[in-house]
């Protein structure tokens, strides 16, 4: 039996056509009880991690295995490492501040070239893909058969970085590694492989105040939560927008969402989310992405991470593929509007909750 199938199984069997053209082996075991190991199995990592003893340097310990390629696009699509000297190992200022410009420049470097080289690889693979099954953004929900979940993700990734490359290679072009004290204000103009740890972070600490506020309105004005009676799509559009960080900060202060808000960048959130989750179920499930990555698919579903551990993030992610998993593509996406409607420490224990009439 493939590997790939005990995990998926622990979902859902929505997909089981889909899978059959990837493995060559029909047996499937059947669903029901085996759903709950998606959270199972995340909560084993965690206990097993609170068990271990701290590192020890004295002690052997095995090297570490790659994660699931099939799972984990491939690192040039995230930042590069930022090389910048120590001010100790500096003779002068000037020579410290001259080696910690010449460390940026080099790290916008690299992660300029990295987009020209995922855009590449994405190439190479359309190349590969048959003209029938290859993605469009006419089509964005649509995941190609022979897309992996490493392969969605690139897609997606270089998409995003591309459209930001003009523009951001010009900031580079006019103030140089000055552009270090500017793109902290301006997250939204720069590719992901060019922002520096700080700006990731600060986007993420940005991203869950605003969440947190978000929520905090939301529950004052429907204290019964997505079944609310007056809390409609239109409703749940603003607040998702708000709570995934995809609007700008600017509108929340403006108190308005402007048109086409939801349809420019809620709706493809949803279409990557789709895919992402399906190919996330099909491929290995949590349990197999990078930790960089994990942190990356928790944050785009509107799981803090911050100040939380590795177990912690498998379990939340594991929650969320159990509880949004559902054949029927209008089902699927009311359960998932149900659970961004919800603080993540609230959403429902098991799958048999209610979900909204309406669809985001």
């Amino acid at each position: 039996m493939s590997a790939r199938i005990p995990w998926r199984h622990c979902a859902s069997r929505p997909y089981a056509g889909r899978l059959l053209t990837r493995s060559a082996t029909p047996r499937i075991p059947s669903p029901g009880p085996s759903l709950s190991k998606v959270l199972l199995f995340s909560q084993q990592h965690h206990h097993q991690q609170q068990q271990e003893p701290a590192h020890n340097p004295h002690r052997n310990e095995p090297p570490r295995q790659p994660r699931n390629p099939l799972l984990n696009p491939p690192a040039s699509t995230r930042p590069p490492v930022l090389n910048v000297s120590d001010r100790s190992a500096c003779k002068s200022t000037f020579e410290y501040i001259y080696q910690l410009g010449k460390g940026y420049l080099t790290f916008y470097k690299n992660g300029l070239q990295a987009v020209l080289a995922n855009r590449r690889l994405l190439k190479d693979k359309l190349r590969k893909t048959p003209a029938a099954d290859r993605p469009s953004i006419w089509k964005p929900h649509y995941v190609p058969k022979t897309f992996s979940r490493a392969d969605w993700v690139l897609l997606w990734r270089v998409r995003h970085d591309m459209l930001r490359l003009p523009f951001f290679g010009l900031m580079i072009f006019v103030i140089g590694e000055f552009t270090a004290l500017v793109v902290i204000y301006v997250n939204g103009v720069v590719p992901y492989t060019c922002r520096i740890p700080k700006q990731i972070y600060s986007g993420l600490r940005e991203a869950e105040q605003r969440r947190r506020l978000a929520f905090d309105e939301l529950e004052k004005q429907f204290p019964h939560g997505p079944l609310s009676p007056r809390l409609d799509a239109v409703v749940a559009r603003k607040h998702i927008l708000r709570s995934l960080h995809l609007s700008g900060l600017m509108w929340d202060r403006l108190g308005l969402t402007p048109p086409g808000m939801w349809q420019t960048k809620g709706r493809l959130r949803m279409a990557f989310l789709e895919g992402d989750d399906m190919n996330l179920i099909e491929d290995g499930g949590p349990m197999g992405l990078e930790p960089e990555e994990l942190r990356i698919a928790c944050a785009e579903r509107g799981i803090d991470v911050l100040g939380k551990t590795e177990g912690d993030m498998r379990s939340m992610l594991g929650d969320w593929l159990r509880l949004t998993a559902a054949k029927d593509i209008t089902e699927r996406r009311r359960r998932m509007a149900t659970l961004l409607l919800t603080r993540p420490e609230n959403w429902p224990q098991k799958r048999d909750f209610p979900v909204p009439e309406w669809e985001l």
